[in-house]
């Protein structure tokens, strides 16, 4: 308060009134409204094996994204006490206990209610909220994928009366079905941005989960299983997971076949089987290994995605597509020592170029956090600092036993003296004069304060011991 006397508002309006924490989501909100931070999302269907956690974790890098791996979420779940982590035990154990009975008739994958609650507890965390997502390994089948990034929406009027109509007509044909009155649409916090499928042969699958390390009794016979339902789900040339991105979400996917396992050893220099003859050197798609597969297939659905729009994440801005189609593997020789020597070379001058700017955005920053607060500085140092600052100088002069009591107490003789200071001015009509600075009240109250004159303090506070006098009051 200037003087001592009513509240002197700032010359500027509090935007969280409450606190930071009462309004941490506003503040939020702003910070990315105002930087143009999105979350990107993507997803990478496949199936058990195939490499669509290894294209998952290059897209998640790049972007720098939280990556859930469907198959390590579930075992996850299974060691987690919480009711999702009870609800897929129970689900796992009969899934155990059909395969081990040649006569069951199943169930023997996970249904999709119960992967479908997994993922969507994944994903609920505040990175995948701001930053996004990469989902990979899920969804394997059209149903999965329809429960997870659709919702359903009342059917408009013009489209529920075609449906009607519709209805009618089977009806007079005896044919008895249920009136649509939804229509799935894709839901919101799952609208992806980016989308891949990749196919994987049995063999290349399971050489990749036999050098897992895990016994190959927990997983071969649920293997099999899930690669059936994948190839039986997902036909190469055939509907599957790929027109569901396409129809119902708008998404062109990249589609990546992973090689069999013998032409996977022959791409990498091996010897090839004696029973296949030696890949032709002039099919440079033949001869591409699953690495180059997957790395080509994420730099085709990065292409995509910033040409549909600006990615702005909460890291520095990933290299733009001709960067990473320079990185992308082709079907030559190696180099030599030189073009490694300069390609270590480029990658040093692009990191120099990163740090450059991120020393950049950080000099920005600053000159505007030094623009916004200016209003708050000058309020301080108008109304604030001269009376505390000389509050801080009495302290250090008296050396009191209890510097933070006497510092109060001090304010609070300062706060009831300017009010008399002002009531006197005030009786005495002195309209032309100016009330005294912060300064000079400060400067006075220290001098009453140290004299202790009790003329200066009201009769009940001046009887009072230090430690029991009065605090400076909310208002001031």
């Amino acid at each position: 308060a200037a003087g001592g006397g009513a509240v002197v508002k700032p010359g500027f309006r509090w935007w969280c009134e409450a606190g930071l924490a009462a309004n941490v989501a506003t503040v939020g909100a702003e910070f990315r409204r105002w930087r143009r931070l999105t979350p990107v999302r993507f997803c990478v269907a496949g199936t058990m094996g195939s490499g669509a956690t290894e294209l998952g974790r290059l897209l998640a890098e790049r972007y720098n994204l939280p990556h859930i791996v469907f198959d390590d979420l579930i075992e996850e779940l299974r060691n987690a006490e919480t009711p999702t982590g009870q609800m897929v035990r129970d689900k796992l154990a009969e899934i155990e206990a059909a395969l081990g009975n040649p006569k069951s008739a199943g169930p023997f994958v996970l249904p999709a209610s119960v992967s479908v609650k997994a993922v969507e507890e994944a994903v609920s965390t505040k990175p995948c909220e701001y930053r996004g997502f990469v989902i990979s390994g899920f969804p394997q089948s059209v149903e999965e994928a329809t429960e997870l990034f659709c919702e359903d929406r009342p059917l408009d009027p013009e489209a529920a009366a075609e449906a009607a109509a519709a209805g009618a007509k089977d009806a007079k044909k005896g044919k008895k079905e249920e009136v649509p009155t939804t229509e799935k649409v894709p839901r919101a916090g799952f609208l992806l941005d980016g989308a891949a499928v990749v196919h994987c042969p049995e063999d290349a699958a399971l050489l990749r989960l036999q050098g897992s390390g895990r016994p190959e009794e927990q997983w071969m016979p649920t293997f099999k299983r899930r690669m059936e339902r994948w190839a039986k789900e997902n036909p190469e040339g055939s509907p599957g997971i790929a027109d569901f991105f396409r129809g119902k979400l708008g998404l062109e996917p990249s589609v990546a076949t992973e090689p069999p396992a013998s032409q996977e050893a022959t791409a990498d220099g091996g010897a090839p089987p004696p029973e296949q003859p030696p890949v032709d050197g002039g099919n440079a798609a033949a001869a591409l290994s699953v690495a180059e597969v997957l790395e080509v297939a994420a730099v085709e659905v990065s292409a995509r995605v910033e040409a549909a729009r600006q990615i702005n994440n909460f890291m520095p801005a990933p290299p733009g597509p001709k960067a990473a189609e320079e990185r992308a593997p082709q079907a030559e020789a190696p180099g030599g020592e030189e073009a490694a020597a300069r390609r270590e070379e480029e990658e040093l001058r692009k990191k120099r170029e990163r740090e450059e700017k991120l020393e950049q955005i950080k000099k920005e920053e600053l000159v505007k956090l030094e623009k916004h607060s200016e209003p708050l500085r000058q309020y301080l140092m108008s109304f604030v600092v001269p009376t505390v600052t000389t509050g801080l100088v009495e302290v250090c002069r008296q050396q009191p036993e209890d510097p933070v009591g006497y510092l109060a107490e001090y304010l609070s003789v300062y706060a009831q003296m300017s009010r008399k200071r002002r009531s006197s001015v005030r009786r005495d009509s002195a309209a032309t004069s100016a009330a005294p600075s912060p300064a000079a009240a400060a400067a006075a109250a220290a001098a009453a304060f140290a004299s202790a004159s009790a003329a200066s303090l009201p009769a009940q506070t001046a009887a009072l011991p230090m430690e029991k006098m009065p605090l400076m009051s909310t208002e001031h």
